[in-house]
């Protein structure tokens, strides 16, 4: 992998106009590609942010759909996987998960699956590609039980040796939510072991006194959070620009972000 910072700009929307697409990558230096976006055909596709769960049971079929992605990815450096929520099938109400028609899985449970599958999917990966874990964002429901609790997600790391795919909006979310500094939160997750940093501005809901992941455009805030990150922490390769809503200001971020780096 590269020896610096460099732009990984996700595949959406933003890319079914060719000429759009062919100015957000002018401005990236590599793309990062998604499940719904599996079918996209350009070069450059160096990271894959998958939406499987490790932490929960996997199927035969899930670590085909593994496979696919190496064989079909073939320029990829890293991968990165959910920690997204403690039951298998959450329901999904106002974009906030909750328990489903299957119970929760415990702790250790979680982490049992994660070793298992871990295992399997860095045989399917092989040694050249890097494996990450994203930290999701916390709602008050038993949904989200114990998975953005940072000794879970840093025993998750531990036990596989995994990197870290810091998201900042969602750890805002997870201390704004749960009543405590982003700072406390943040210097108790491995962050040593962060790979890539996910940038955009969250939100609060005033009528539900919750925050949540909003994908704004990142402004100093963000600029400022990212360049003392990179600062003190290393081995952080991919800066990704989470923001969809329009082209002119992802490049005008993504212009922003790449002034920081060189």
């Amino acid at each position: 992998m590269s020896s610096y910072p460099i732009l990984a700009t996700p595949v959406s929307h933003l890319f079914d106009s060719e000429s759009d697409a062919e100015k957000i990558s002018s401005y990236s230096d590599v793309l990062e590609c998604r499940d719904r976006t599996f079918s996209y055909s350009a070069v450059n596709q160096k990271l894959f942010h998958c939406e499987l769960q490790p932490i929960h049971e996997l199927s035969e079929t899930d670590f085909d759909y593994i496979k696919r992605i190496k064989e079909n990815k073939k320029d990829l450096e890293l991968v990165t996987f959910h920690i997204a929520s403690s039951c298998k099938s959450p329901k999904l109400i106002d974009n906030i998960f909750v328990i489903g028609h299957e119970n929760n899985y415990s702790r250790d449970q979680m982490l049992q699956n994660a070793k298992k599958n871990f295992k399997i999917i860095k045989d399917i990966l092989g040694n050249d590609i890097k494996i990450a874990v994203e930290n999701n964002n916390y709602y008050p429901t038993d949904a989200y039980k114990y998975i953005t609790d940072p000794s879970f997600i840093n025993q998750v790391m531990l036990d596989s040796d995994l990197s870290l795919l810091f998201d900042i909006a969602h750890a805002k979310v997870t201390a704004f939510n749960q009543k405590i500094k982003y700072e406390d939160y943040k210097q108790e997750l491995n962050l040593d072991r962060a790979v890539q940093i996910h940038i955009c501005e969250f939100g609060i809901d005033d009528d539900k006194g919750l925050a949540f992941d909003a994908h704004n455009a990142p402004g100093e805030t963000e600029f400022q959070e990212v360049k003392y990150l990179l600062e003190r922490y290393k081995d952080i390769k991919y800066l990704t620009v989470e923001f969809y809503r329009d082209v002119n200001l992802l490049i005008s971020c993504l212009s922003k972000f790449k002034s920081l780096i060189n």
